[in-house]
């Protein structure tokens, strides 16, 4: 009779119990000597109202970061009902994420979760969260030690706790939230200081079927604790705006958003220094931004780094339908600092000029960008063949240099990116599973050092000195009539697969420039000799894709991969080549 009982209250609790999972390694080596090999798992468990996660790492090295054996990730979840709480790594998001967005985003090893506790009350129609615990934040910075492109060099720790609520009342929501961290803040001569920083923000939206908006203000403080009057003393103060708007019309909808940042100004020599400049935009922020994050690889390529401390910009979308057949999509996007930025005739100091501006700035000393885009997209042969052609044209002025001015005069120095990129892509389905997909872009980029002088209102230099040149006679460094106007790039792919099988997909990524103290003695792989072409400007790889189960992945690379910017949400980093290598995944569901 015990084991008859012993097994029925074995079987109700298996039967209560739920437990999944994912795997999934990488691993690649190329004949530069670089080498990674690195596995997450993730568990799920689930019992009635529990449910716990873990994530473990092995990787000796990762592609990107430090390495890890053991558990990376936890967190235990108890919901019933009105009443949530969480125990662990937490990645929550309060309204549109101006005042907390914990990410994990991997593919730039960017980590910005909080480990603590989470209670949150939902009693329709009020809701509260509430959070408390301890971050450890890495990012990359040129201003601190031992800076490497493929591991973090610089982190800060903070304590934080914060308190956000919403209102709900028919279409219209309230809310309001309130963060504190203190940072433990490494200064530029390895001084700890104690910094308090304080968050709070007001929001409100609106919804029905044909519009709806979304505003919200931050207040941003923070105060830096002074050792001899044991007190702290005010810092850095701070505000920023966020609006959306979205129509909804029979054919087309449009969507408009608005950014302006204001959380602290640093002048252009300091404006990227996260070591010696602390107390304005933190990195368990992570706001909306005035421009769209391409899917087109070169475009992405030169996205816009964005300065959260000080922007100000708009971003229009349009999209809808031309036909039954044919969907468009347009883009408008600006941003600038809020004011230029002028060198003092007295000490050639960095100054702002004039007043803060509300909308973006066409100035050069205020460093503006600007992306126009345009796609249409064409379902043809019942849907079974469908064509995208794009054109963007984007200009960014990532520098300012110098600008000096005089009654009469200025001058003004600057590093410009600008592009113009066509993109397209089309693919057709075949019968009993089979397709064959095809991706082919074209860019010209012009990359380098402006200068444009005045005098009495008149513009009497405007040069532009390029960054690029195509190294002809091959002694390693650019000579005068080896000079590029711009850098024409080409990125074209063309897979072929069968569903739910297999797919197989090669690429070439290629440029017509030479790159000033690079080495160009890359390995010639099989692929670029059987094609026949100058590997120093090309990188070929061929990827195989092959579902071994419904729950099993594998995949396989092989070549090289030109590397270059990747940017999520305004956020950027420098990935390194990959020369003539391997690369590894195996991807398993539980």
């Amino acid at each position: 009779m015990k084991k008859v009982i012993l097994l029925l209250s074995f079987s109700m609790v298996c039967a209560q119990v739920s437990f999944t999972g994912n795997t999934e390694t990488r691993m690649g080596e190329n004949r530069s000597g670089f080498y990674y090999n690195e596995t997450l798992i993730n568990t799920h468990l689930q019992y009635g109202n529990f449910n716990n996660w873990l994530q473990f790492e092995f990787s000796d090295p990762p592609e990107l970061g430090r390495s890890l054996n053991g558990l990376r990730k936890m967190r235990l979840e108890y919901d019933q009902g009105d009443l949530s709480l969480k125990l662990g790594d937490l990645y929550e998001i309060w309204g549109r994420g101006i005042v907390l967005n914990s990410i994990d985003d991997q593919p730039i090893d960017r980590d910005t979760g909080i480990r603590g506790l989470s209670i949150s009350y939902n009693v329709h129609p009020f809701e509260v969260q509430f959070i408390t615990g301890k971050a450890k934040f890495a990012q990359s910075s040129i201003y601190a030690p031992g800076f490497d492109n493929r591991v973090h060099n610089y982190i800060t720790n903070h304590n934080l706790y914060g308190l956000d609520m919403t209102y709900m009342l028919g279409n219209h929501l309230i809310g309001t939230s309130f963060l504190q961290s203190k940072e433990d803040h490494a200064d530029a001569l390895s001084d700890t200081l104690n910094i308090k920083n304080q968050l709070i923000s007001g929001r409100y939206s609106y919804n029905n079927t044909l519009y709806d908006f979304y505003i919200e203000y931050i207040m941003n403080r923070s105060f830096e604790f002074e050792e001899d009057n044991a007190s702290y003393r005010d810092h850095e103060d701070g505000r920023a705006f966020y609006g959306n708007l979205n129509i909804y019309l029979d054919l087309f909808s449009i969507n408009m958003e608005y950014i302006n940042y204001q959380f602290g100004a640093l002048d252009p020599l300091n404006r990227w220094d996260i070591v010696s400049n602390y107390g304005m935009f933190q990195p368990f922020q992570n706001p909306p931004i005035a421009m769209n994050i391409h899917e087109n690889v070169l475009m992405n390529r030169i996205s816009h780094q964005s300065d959260f401390n000080n922007e100000v910009g708009y971003k229009i979308e349009i999209m809808g339908m031309l036909r039954d057949w044919i969907d468009f999509f347009g883009l408008y996007s600006v941003s600038s600092r809020s004011t230029p930025w002028v060198l003092s005739s007295q000490d050639y100091s960095w100054q702002k000029e004039g007043e803060k501006s509300h909308l973006p700035i066409s100035d050069l000393a205020a460093t503006p960008f600007r992306d126009v885009y345009g796609e249409l997209s064409f379902n043809l042969l019942d849907g079974n063949f469908h064509i995208k052609i794009g054109a963007g044209d984007s200009y960014d002025v990532t520098e300012l240099t110098s600008h000096t001015k005089t009654d009469t005069s200025s001058a003004k120095y600057y590093m410009l990116t600008s592009g113009q990129t066509f993109p397209l892509n089309f693919s057709y389905s075949l019968e009993n599973g089979w397709s064959v997909n095809a991706k082919i872009e074209t860019q010209f980029l012009s990359k380098g050092f402006g200068r444009i002088e005045t005098l009495n209102g008149s513009t009497v230099i405007d040069t532009f000195y390029s960054d690029f040149y195509n190294d002809i006679n091959e002694n390693g460094i650019p000579d005068n009539d080896e000079f590029l106007d711009f850098e024409t790039n080409h990125f074209m792919s063309i897979s072929i697969g069968k569903s739910p099988r297999w797919s197989a997909t090669l690429t070439l990524d290629r440029t017509n420039i030479s790159k000033t103290g690079i080495d160009d003695s890359h390995h010639l792989n099989p692929l670029e000799e059987f094609l026949g072409i100058d590997q120093t400007k090309n990188w070929v790889n061929i990827e195989i894709i092959y579902n071994v189960t419904t729950s099993m992945r594998l995949s396989l690379l092989y070549g090289s991969l030109k590397g270059g910017l990747i940017c999520t949400n305004g956020v950027c980093r420098i990935i390194e080549p990959f020369d003539d290598g391997f690369k590894l995944g195996l991807t398993t569901v539980f």
